[in-house]
């Protein structure tokens, strides 16, 4: 360490504010231009380097009188540096997971209002089956009734309970696809 900043660590120590003031004069660009470099906002970088000149006042008394001022000044700086560009990482990593949160919620209400719209299609369709087409359909997909009960209970042959359910589930899904087709414009 030099001369005078020796001195001037030892004025500063008990005080002097002439002395840091000239300390902030000798220090402050060298400072400003490194905490610049790495944090690339001339507002960022400005506030960073009155943080350390605060830090200095504030700790003048536990300054070692044989350690380097300009060390001290420029260990703090780093410090406080990094401490602010992790600061900054966190509070972008929180945006970028605000706004995630935000998609997945619009993509769920989308959604949401998606399976409405498909049910009541679905809805819509199987009240357009013929009547015994709707009835095994009911008793295969919403009773889950097996097609030897359904033969059983509507007194029909097994192949006719079969044919009966895949007509209505072609029907109800080229009816579906015919909706979306037209909402969609294809």
């Amino acid at each position: 360490m030099d001369n005078e900043d020796k001195q001037l660590l030892l004025k500063i120590r008990k005080g002097d504010e002439q002395a840091f003031r000239k300390v902030y004069l000798k220090y402050h660009e060298e400072l400003y231009n490194v905490a610049l470099k790495y944090l690339r906002s001339e507002d960022l970088a400005e506030d960073a380097v009155h943080d350390i000149f605060v830090k200095l006042w504030d700790n003048r008394k536990k300054l070692d009188q044989a350690g380097s001022l300009s060390g001290f000044i420029f260990t703090s700086l780093k410090n406080h540096v990094i401490n602010m560009v992790n600061s900054q990482k966190r509070k972008m990593k929180k945006k970028v997971k605000i706004a995630q949160q935000k998609k997945e919620e619009k993509s769920k209400h989308a959604n949401v209002i998606h399976l409405s719209t498909f049910r009541n299609k679905c809805q819509q369709a199987i009240k357009k089956l013929p009547e015994k087409r709707r009835q095994v359909f009911k008793l295969r997909y919403e009773e889950g009734l097996t097609n030897r009960e359904i033969a059983d209970y509507l007194d029909l042959s097994i192949h006719t309970v079969k044919s009966q359910y895949y007509k209505a589930i072609k029907f109800i899904r080229e009816y579906v696809n015919k909706g979306e087709q037209r909402e969609t414009g294809t």
